[in-house]
């Protein structure tokens, strides 16, 4: 069975990289782009051998969409999804406040379509693995965890907080927390943040660190920061290390990696590449194998609010100065 895929908006840096990975999946048929900016649509229809067409068109088409969107457009494109009965898969974070995300949860439950959001440090094999050692019991007492997830700074509507609904916070809490309640099937219960815009002239912060607890009473802390430079040879990392009582382990998703170094006399003669598996391809797969009902999207939109009400505890932490309970 084919399955007509979409990706509704360009605006996210990964609308490329999911673009390029469906096109080429068997028995997918990547049947359009779609965005505000018709030019820039039109642009990525043409790299990957599809159509731009506008939102409407595309969920007549589709039997499924990626969301690339910024994130204060989730709830209106998830909501035309939903009219036209379209599987949905929504980049993160799923809502710029806790209630918009809870709100669209809501109107998803009430509708049997498929919806998930993006999170591919779920299909990490690093991450899997780091998970089946510490099911097994590898750890023994989970004592503490920490983890990073540095990128560029993104620019563009990253970095406007209407439509962003903060900085680094916003952008990078919720691999890690996502990626950590999976393995550990701990949930965040306190969260103290702190943040300094310190490397850009934006309106965002670019450097935050967040000190949680865990509901096992495990602490966890958390760097999400944008502190990678832009000349950087790869983008970012997304790692974790689990303190138990037994052992230390940890899991980098992208460390399989080689420099390559050329000698041209001119700019950008310096790149790592990651070879290891693609988590993102795997994402996608099982997005499609989810729509064919052959499987469930790893991270539901259950998963999804829970990261949005550790995000917004965070910012409340900035806000207030002082540790902060998540509230689910």
């Amino acid at each position: 069975m084919t399955v007509r895929v979409g990706i509704c908006s360009t605006a996210h840096v990964n609308a490329e990289v999911y673009a390029a990975l469906l096109s080429k999946l068997p028995a997918v048929d990547l049947v359009g782009i779609s965005g505000q900016n018709p030019e820039r649509a039109q642009q990525r229809a043409n790299a990957v051998g599809t159509s731009a067409m506008p939102h409407s068109e595309l969920m007549r088409t589709a039997d499924g969409v990626v969301v690339c969107s910024p994130t204060a457009a989730h709830e209106e494109l998830i909501e035309l999804a939903l009219q036209h009965d379209v599987a949905v898969l929504c980049e993160k974070p799923l809502a710029t406040s806790l209630a918009a995300a809870k709100s669209i949860q809501d109107r998803c439950e009430e509708r049997d379509v498929v919806t998930g959001m993006a999170m591919p440090l779920r299909y990490s094999r690093p991450m899997r693995r780091l998970k089946e050692r510490y099911e097994a019991g590898a750890v023994g007492e989970l004592l503490a965890v920490s983890g990073v997830n540095r990128g560029r700074m993104p620019g563009g509507w990253f970095v406007d907080p209407e439509l962003a609904g903060g900085g680094a916070i916003a952008d990078h809490t919720d691999h890690i927390v996502d990626v950590v309640r999976w393995i550990t099937g701990e949930e965040v219960r306190e969260v103290y943040a702190e943040t300094d815009t310190r490397f850009y002239d934006i309106p965002v912060e670019d450097v935050n660190l967040l000190s949680m607890t865990l509901s096992n009473g495990a602490s966890f802390s958390l760097d999400g920061s944008w502190s990678t430079p832009q000349k950087n040879p790869f983008w970012g990392d997304a790692s974790v290390e689990l303190v138990g009582s037994e052992t230390t382990l940890s899991a980098d998703c992208f460390g399989y990696r080689y420099s390559h170094v050329r000698d041209t006399g001119h700019g950008g003669h310096n790149e790592s590449i990651y070879w290891g598996a693609d988590p993102n391809n795997a994402l996608l797969r099982d997005f499609v194998a989810s729509i064919r009902g052959e499987s469930t999207v790893a991270t539901s939109l259950d998963d999804a609010v829970q990261t949005a009400a550790v995000i917004a505890a965070a910012y409340e932490s900035v806000e207030r100065g002082e540790p902060v309970e998540v509230t689910y």
